[in-house]
């Protein structure tokens, strides 16, 4: 799981407006990028990345005149993800305002010669991973030369290999349901068990009240159906051995008609109730939330870490179409 650095480890500056959130049914995939400032000096401590990402959001706004940083994302040498954009909201990386909206953008924190760590791998997988969640159809993993119009060397050689290696493409565990997001699918069983054992408490007691009574009825059936037919044998039996000039004053009633005595092998008939119905149980039960504890889209799309996404005004318009030159290359970080 990736924990992302928030845009006060770097000291951002407020978004100048933006272009607002990325669509989940346009998203095909995220494009790796490198500062490609043309030094070899390494940027590698939490100072360094720092500054360098306060160096270029400054150029990005008052050089180009666009709404913020363009990226979404930052990973460093050292592993640590940089909330910049955040991953919901359009970029201004890639090259022009339809690539901007296909694509995510994540920067990777090179320079020139140098190539990705392992720790820089493994975030960077983590990250597209979170992506991928946020934006299903975006499974595409590109390099910034393969996709911008005008040519780009962006992101390097050394990046450029890994990404054919499938360096930076998450694996299984790493699609792994969130710490959040496995709470909540146990939540969701645990009421769907409950609910069922609730059910079938109710259906045995109603079923098990019918047997009770179907058998009770059938226990005087057969007594009746019994008593009827030995007081029959018996009357018979007197008659047949009273003498001829037995006397009697009235004419004994005739016998009532035989019933057929129950089967005893044969099972009684039960009228069983028919069952209830299965109760529903929410599967978005109150209250829940991402992977973060916010709220879900309005899109329907998976929230963001609150930290991970920048805070743009609502409907205050972008400076410039972020649309027109590559950010490619940065200035070098001051010193």
């Amino acid at each position: 799981m990736v924990v992302y650095l928030p845009r006060s480890a770097w000291n951002a500056r407020p978004p100048n407006g933006g272009p607002g959130n990325l669509t989940v049914s346009r998203v095909q995939g995220a494009v790796i990028h490198w500062p490609g400032t043309g030094s070899t000096r390494p940027i590698h401590s939490q100072t360094a990345v720092a500054s360098a990402l306060r160096g270029w959001q400054d150029f990005h706004m008052d050089d180009r005149g666009w709404s913020d940083i363009a990226y979404q994302v930052a990973v460093d040498q050292a592993g640590r993800a940089w909330t910049l954009r955040g991953l919901r909201v359009q970029s201004g990386a890639n090259g022009n305002a339809d690539l901007n909206e296909r694509y995510g953008a994540v920067l990777l924190i090179l320079v020139t010669g140098e190539q990705p760590t392992a720790a820089m791998k493994a975030t960077t997988r983590g990250v597209i991973a979170d992506f991928r969640r946020l934006f299903p159809r975006g499974t595409a993993i590109r390099p910034h030369s393969a996709v911008r119009p005008d040519g780009t060397d962006c992101p390097g050689p050394a990046a450029r290999a890994a990404i054919a290696r499938g360096d930076f493409t998450p694996t299984s565990s790493e699609d792994d349901m969130t710490p959040a997001q496995m709470q909540e699918l146990k939540n969701f069983i645990e009421a769907r068990s409950q609910a069922y054992a609730l059910w079938v408490h109710r259906q045995l007691r109603r079923d098990l009240s019918a047997v009770v009574r179907a058998y009770a009825l059938d226990i005087k059936n057969y007594e009746r159906q019994t008593d009827a037919a030995d007081a029959q044998r018996a009357a018979a039996a007197v008659w047949a051995t009273a003498p001829d000039n037995f006397p009697t004053n009235t004419e004994p009633k005739p016998a009532p008609d035989p019933q057929p005595e129950p089967d005893p092998g044969t099972e009684p008939d039960l009228l069983l109730p028919e069952p209830e119905p299965m109760p529903t149980v929410d599967t978005a039960p109150d209250g829940a939330s991402g992977t973060d504890g916010s709220a879900p889209a309005a899109d329907g799309s998976a929230p963001v870490d609150a930290a991970a996404t920048p805070v743009t005004p609502d409907g205050a318009p972008d400076a410039q179409p972020e649309s027109g030159a590559d950010p490619e290359p940065n200035p070098e970080p001051k010193r």
